[in-house]
């Protein structure tokens, strides 16, 4: 059996430590209230919504099985972004990998400042920890963010990350599973071909 064959794995029974996440970038553009909206809550006005740069927005994580929290959530630290949402930090979850059903699954929150001591929902999002296999999700993951409301923690959810449209299999769904695997040591990995094929992939995906 050849090195790239070879399947490596653990018991998430035998993994004695917390489960951790990276929050990585928000794609997207947000849309302004409308002046009606913005006089009936002249609050608006000085939210994060009508900053000239990316408003300072932060991300909750909680985990959920069967419509209810397993753990308190924890939130990305502060952060002052420029041109883009981008966080690209690790977050360690209050709950240990043997104490994940299979089940569980990871409700993520965008939330923005909106006066004093308040904040309100960018978006929201959820996603399985384990695949349909029973493997922990592992790589990086393209979730659609449902506006303006909280991650949904129930089954079935009503803000998934993963639809059909996000599924579908396209150049780009293929594309990255293939990287996905590649990163995952599933693949056979030559140096040079490697950074052709990954700068042809950057092009693609601008």
């Amino acid at each position: 059996m050849g090195e790239a064959e070879k399947f490596h794995y653990i018991y998430s029974c035998d993994l004695d430590i917390n489960v951790q996440l990276k929050i990585g970038s928000l794609e997207g553009k947000r849309e302004q209230k409308s002046y009606k909206a913005v006089l009936e809550d002249p609050m608006l006005k000085f939210s994060g919504l009508y900053q000239e740069t990316c408003s300072d927005l932060y991300v909750t994580c909680q985990v959920f099985a069967e419509g209810k929290p397993l753990a308190l959530p924890v939130r990305t630290s502060y952060k002052a972004f420029s041109t883009r949402w981008n966080w690209n930090e690790w977050l360690k979850l209050p709950v240990k990998y043997p104490d994940l059903p299979r089940n569980a699954q990871v409700a993520l929150t965008i939330w923005d400042v909106y006066g004093p001591g308040k904040a309100v929902p960018v978006g929201g999002t959820t996603v399985s920890l384990f695949g349909k296999y029973g493997m922990f999700r592992q790589g990086m993951h393209d979730l659609k963010v449902w506006p303006n409301v909280e991650a949904d923690g129930s089954e079935p959810t009503k803000t998934p990350g993963r639809t059909s449209s996000t599924l579908s299999e396209d150049q780009m769904s293929r594309l990255a599973k293939l990287t996905k695997a590649h990163r995952q040591g599933h693949m056979v990995k030559v140096d040079w071909l490697d950074r052709l094929t990954f700068r042809e992939i950057e092009m693609i995906n601008e």
